[in-house]
């Protein structure tokens, strides 16, 4: 309830405040100064000389390029093989209905 109060009342209050604020502070006026120099001849750019041209560095020639589009070695055959160090897969299920956990799927 206070958040609510005191959002209206920086809704509400803001734009009163900001008006008030610009009613008392006096503005600047323009004088006629300003407006003799903006109207003077401005003095004449001074030309900037050329700068030397840039030279790109040249990219060392590639001694071979690779056959794209090539197979790699190796490629078709599976990344893991098994082999006897691997365990099995299990048969069956891990817990039988009688010895499941309380709580599992397989309690009942």
């Amino acid at each position: 309830m206070l958040y609510r109060n005191f959002a209206i009342a920086t809704v509400l209050g803001a734009p009163l405040l900001v008006m008030i604020v610009e009613a008392v502070v006096p503005r600047p006026q323009p004088t006629a100064e300003t407006s003799a120099v903006a109207s003077a001849d401005p003095a004449p750019a001074t030309p900037i000389p050329p700068s030397p041209p840039i030279i790109m560095p040249q990219a060392p020639p590639v001694a071979a390029t690779p056959n794209y589009g090539q197979p790699l070695p190796g490629a078709g055959q599976p990344l893991i093989v098994p082999s006897g160090n691997m365990p099995t897969a299990p048969s069956g299920p891990i817990f039988s209905a009688g010895s499941a956990p309380p709580g599992s799927p397989n309690a009942e």
